[in-house]
């Protein structure tokens, strides 16, 4: 890891741990082990470092075309099944970074991000509709290819993506998402509508 991800890294524990407003130049060259010269630098203020944290751990985290890499013969069990893994290596990575309560924090440091970062929401929910678009492909195909009855797939797409974030919210209080049992809840949506052999 070069320096400049060491500080990305180490701000990114400190804004999930506190607001924006407590972290100070201090506390970042203290977590990181360098001087506020060598900070500066990568980044010209506090803020653009924020902005980069915002940009590297959460706009670029949610990006459908970060996450998923998928293919027209791709069926929609199997992109259920790719979906979860993408979710496990996120957390993965986000426990890799020993934060007490890390879901709750990570959805405390959204909230910060929609304050402070330029056009933050139209970003993430340009995200968002870009994801229930890759959903609506893949269901769309699979209808195509007889895996699943015909359904609205618009109607659909939004199911799934809607289950990820109420479990996501609804857990992140108290001890996570449990992907097991979103993989169950999308196994029994997949079965509701896969056609029958």
């Amino acid at each position: 890891m070069n320096t400049k991800e060491r500080i990305l890294e180490e701000a990114f524990k400190l804004f999930l741990n506190n607001n924006f407003e407590k972290v100070s130049i201090s506390d970042l060259e203290h977590a990181v082990g360098k001087t506020r010269g060598a900070i500066f630098y990568f980044f010209k203020n506090k803020e653009e470092i924020f902005n980069e944290v915002i940009n590297t751990y959460i706009i670029k985290t949610q990006n459908p075309a970060e996450k998923f890499n998928i293919n027209n013969s791709i069926t929609l069990e199997q992109f259920m099944f790719q979906y979860i893994n993408g979710i496990n290596k996120t957390m993965a990575r986000m426990l890799s970074l020993s934060v007490v309560n890390i879901y709750q924090q990570y959805f405390s440091l959204y909230l910060q991000a929609s304050r402070i970062y330029p056009n933050f929401a139209e970003i993430m929910t340009r995200n968002s509709l870009e994801e229930i678009d890759l959903w609506e492909k893949v269901i769309k195909q699979a209808i195509h290819a007889k895996e699943i009855k015909d359904v609205n797939t618009r109607h659909y797409a939004t199911l799934f993506r809607s289950c990820f974030l109420g479990l996501a919210f609804d857990r992140c209080l108290c001890y996570g998402l449990n992907t097991e049992e979103l993989y169950l809840i999308y196994q029994d949506i997949y079965h509701q509508i896969k056609l029958k052999s």
